[in-house]
């Protein structure tokens, strides 16, 4: 796989409409306010883990720039971190930078906006699986090249969502908040749990998630 020069990954408070790229259609935040769900979507780990390596440390420590500074200038592979741009922003970097990998994501409220632009892979469209912004930073480590199968160094809630993209794979099996259990088709959601025949189910789950939180970071 071709790794891009250029990797940006733009968080929003405000939903965001029209990004560029495919859209998730089934995307849950982790929690229920935008810090929490920003050091999700930077860890790739369940905030309640309280994890502090972000993706930024990641990109780094392989050797690529990292920077907050849209108009920096690109010597070698950059990670562009951006709070809040300017949407036209955005654009300009796509028009500027035609490999560029764009992931945009609102980090607000409980169902919310999340899309990816990956030139040549993936463009525009939707995508109905069960997804997270725990997933960006699998996600974008792998589109670089970085290894994040499941036995690898780097560990992650998050799902590499490439093999979603490429090639159709399923998403989450199932998503976990503080106050229950989201599946493709279930939920268990502040003690309502549709359908009441997987009420059990859904419980035991839950149960089992929230004792593995109590182990803290994953790295």
């Amino acid at each position: 796989m071709h790794s891009p020069s250029l990797i940006v990954l733009a968080t929003f408070a405000a939903p965001l409409s029209d990004a560029p790229g495919q859209a998730f259609s089934r995307c849950y935040n982790p929690a229920p306010a935008y810090p929490a769900n920003r050091r999700a979507a930077l860890t790739g780990q369940y905030p309640q883990r309280e994890a502090t390596k972000r993706i930024t440390d990641v990109f780094a420590e392989a050797g690529w720039t990292v920077t907050e500074d849209p108009t920096a200038q690109h010597a070698g592979p950059t990670f562009l971190l951006l709070e809040e741009p300017d949407p036209a922003i955005l654009t300009d970097l796509l028009d500027t930078n035609p490999q560029c990998v764009l992931a945009a994501v609102t980090l607000t409220g409980d169902h919310t906006t999340m899309s990816l632009h990956w030139p040549g892979v993936v463009e525009d469209g939707d995508c109905a699986e069960l997804v997270s912004p725990l997933d960006l930073a699998p996600t974008l480590a792998a589109i670089a090249g970085l290894d994040v199968r499941p036995n690898a160094r780097l560990s992650f809630d998050g799902l590499n969502l490439v093999p979603v993209l490429r090639y159709g794979a399923a998403g989450h099996a199932a998503l976990f908040f503080d106050n229950g259990i989201r599946t493709i088709d279930a939920s268990l959601i502040d003690g309502e749990a549709h359908p009441e025949s997987l009420r059990a189910a859904l419980q035991d789950e839950w149960d089992t998630w929230r004792g593995f939180m109590g182990f803290g970071p994953l790295q």
